[in-house]
């Protein structure tokens, strides 16, 4: 439904415990969700991954920003720079 009502977001993070550290930076849209594992929440409700919403119907106007650098922390959590 949240793609359906027009909103777009990105994947900022990723455990990589989990989760192939290559999800961090994509577009949560049809095609991330088909590449999701089946035992990944489709959400990220148990903390496999966290992402940042940047336009859809309640904004104003889309945020803009640039894909910075990917770092990985801690030796499991992949971030996305957003600048």
């Amino acid at each position: 439904i949240f793609i359906n009502l027009g909103f777009k977001s990105i994947i900022t993070c990723v455990d990589t415990k989990v989760l192939n550290g290559d999800f961090s930076g994509r577009l949560y849209d049809k095609n991330f969700l088909a590449d999701l594992p089946e035992n990944i929440d489709p959400c990220g409700e148990n903390g496999e991954f966290h992402s940042f919403a940047f336009d859809g119907p309640i904004f104003k106007e889309r945020i803009n920003f640039s894909i910075g650098e990917k770092v990985l922390r801690d030796e499991r959590f992949n971030f996305c720079d957003l600048i």
